[in-house]
């Protein structure tokens, strides 16, 4: 009995010896290089969006199979980790690997700290290290966010396609413009984008966007072979361009058609003037077309929301367009669109407006000077009466 209750202390350090053991880890002396620089718990800048190489090296304390060495980012909308083919370990050896690794591909900060972990693990245990990196983006970055278009048009068809721009990088953009193309059919449209901050600021910048959506309207050749096209969209300034490319197919003319009979006119601020456009309907039966209008703030354009054209008719509809009474002098741009078909106008504001009080000035003032006239032309036509002359006879 006392052999037993002696063995029962041995047993018991026997068994803390064996967890510590099994709790040990696979490696010791785990070295990384981010980047081609050593880590050493201290930061390390990365940019975003880039593939980097990362080589772990460690000393084996163990014998193991099926080990792989796993380097990963959490707390990012998209996984961010890299991981080897599994391999075997000995236990007294000295293992290296070389992975690579696709940082965030986005930061909403200029810059930002990520915490790296270094893995070596089995199905049983693992080793792990722990390291700070800085990421910042990169110096002029843009990024497309969306493209929006009528994916099938018609030969002869104006179309609109909406781009929206997000300046991804770390400085302000300035004067970006925005050109989309057809390059089979040798057509093509810019557009100016502006400047971009990097973040959203609403008191530095006076509440400017980090992104930014523009319009432009692209025509398809009349000749255009039936087909699908590819769509360039290319966004760029002085120090950086991106693009993306989609798909566009393009169909014989439409059974219908708007055309205007005049594209541009003059006119005054706080002017109104009409322009009139035509709506084709070729085909069989009677058509429905629903009618919408884009404007700038300073012109307001009123167009009939609804027209039913019949078979093989046609209807015109008339535009009425005001320009602000503010409205410097320039050329401002309008498009109307019937169903998907759009046609861009101009109004040309040539001078200011006149304000009431200045007309009832000038009427004033003519009066006066009708009155005025009206007088002088009295004072000379009216002339003194002569004295009859006595006539003396002399007998």
């Amino acid at each position: 009995m006392k052999r037993n209750v002696l063995l029962i202390p041995f047993v018991a350090v026997l068994t803390l010896l064996v967890a510590s053991v099994a709790s040990a880890g696979l490696a010791t002396n785990i070295d990384t290089d981010f980047n081609g620089v050593a880590l050493s718990g201290s930061t390390m800048v990365g940019d975003v969006d880039d593939v980097v190489p990362i080589r772990v090296t460690f000393d084996s304390i163990a014998d193991e199979t099926d080990v792989k060495v796993k380097v990963y980012m959490e707390g990012h909308r998209d996984d961010v980790s890299a991981y080897t083919n599994r391999f075997d370990i000995e236990n007294g050896n000295t293992y290296t690997k070389l992975l690579s690794l696709e940082l965030p591909s986005d930061s909403n900060f200029l810059s930002e700290e990520y915490t790296l972990y270094v893995e070596i693990v089995s199905q049983d245990d693992k080793s792990e290290e722990r390291y700070t990196v800085s990421m910042q983006r990169e110096s002029y970055t843009l990024e497309i966010l969306s493209v929006d278009y009528s994916s099938e048009v018609s030969a002869g068809d104006v179309f609109p396609v909406s781009v929206v721009v997000k300046n991804i990088g770390y400085n302000r953009m300035d004067d970006a413009y925005v050109v989309v193309s057809v390059p089979a059919l040798g057509v093509s449209t810019r557009g100016y984008v502006g400047d971009i901050i990097p973040t959203e600021d609403y008191i530095d910048y006076d509440d400017e966007e980090d992104s930014v959506y523009r319009t432009v309207y692209l025509q398809i050749p009349e000749n255009a072979v039936n087909g699908v096209y590819d769509l360039d969209v290319e966004v760029y300034n002085d120090d950086t361009e991106t693009s993306v490319t989609k798909l566009i197919a393009v169909g014989g003319s439409a059974s219908s058609m708007i055309l205007a009979a005049v594209k541009n006119q003059d006119l005054n601020a706080g002017e109104t003037i009409t322009y009139d456009m035509i709506i084709v309907n070729s085909a069989d039966d009677v058509k429905v077309f629903n009618i919408d209008s884009v404007s700038s703030d300073d012109l307001s354009v009123s167009v009939p929301s609804v027209i039913t054209v019949g078979p093989d008719a046609s209807e015109t509809i008339q535009i009425t367009v005001t320009a602000s009474s503010d409205a410097e002098v320039g050329t401002y741009t309008f498009s109307v669109d019937a169903n998907g078909q759009s046609l861009v106008f101009g109004a040309n504001v040539v001078g200011a407006s006149v304000s009431t009080s200045v007309v009832a000035l000038t009427v004033i003032l003519a009066i006066i000077f009708i009155v005025l006239l009206a007088v002088l032309v009295v004072l000379l036509t009216k002339k003194e009466r002569p004295i009859e002359e006595v006539e003396t006879s002399y007998y």
